[in-house]
């Protein structure tokens, strides 16, 4: 096997089990259940607050979001929170490391 498909596949499982290691750690420690569904919970809240303002709408929207994302279906979504930051982590990174080399070393 080559190098570069080796490489995918490492990828490939290590963002499986980058989704699988929330739920893992918030079953067996409840601390750690409770601090990620009150991370979610003011996640969502800010976010709606964010795009709708303050009023009873984004009450209405905040609850029944949290209703389903935080109350329903916690571990999905800590998977889902906990692999799209990582993402936007690697992206993030990714810029500052195009950025630096765009301008370290080239000399005008």
């Amino acid at each position: 096997m080559n190098s570069r498909g080796f490489l995918i596949i490492f990828i490939i499982v290590a963002f499986v089990v980058l989704a699988m290691l929330p739920p893992i750690i918030m079953k067996l420690f409840p601390p750690a259940d409770l601090l990620m569904r009150l991370i979610l919970t003011v996640m969502i809240f800010a976010t709606v607050r964010g795009h709708l303002g303050s009023n009873a709408l984004t009450i209405i929207i905040s609850a029944v979001l949290i209703y389903l994302l935080v109350i329903k279906h916690p571990y999905i979504t800590a998977s889902l929170y906990v692999f799209f930051y990582v993402l936007l982590l690697f992206n993030f990174l990714s810029v500052i490391v195009w950025g630096l080399g765009t301008r370290v070393g080239h000399h005008s």
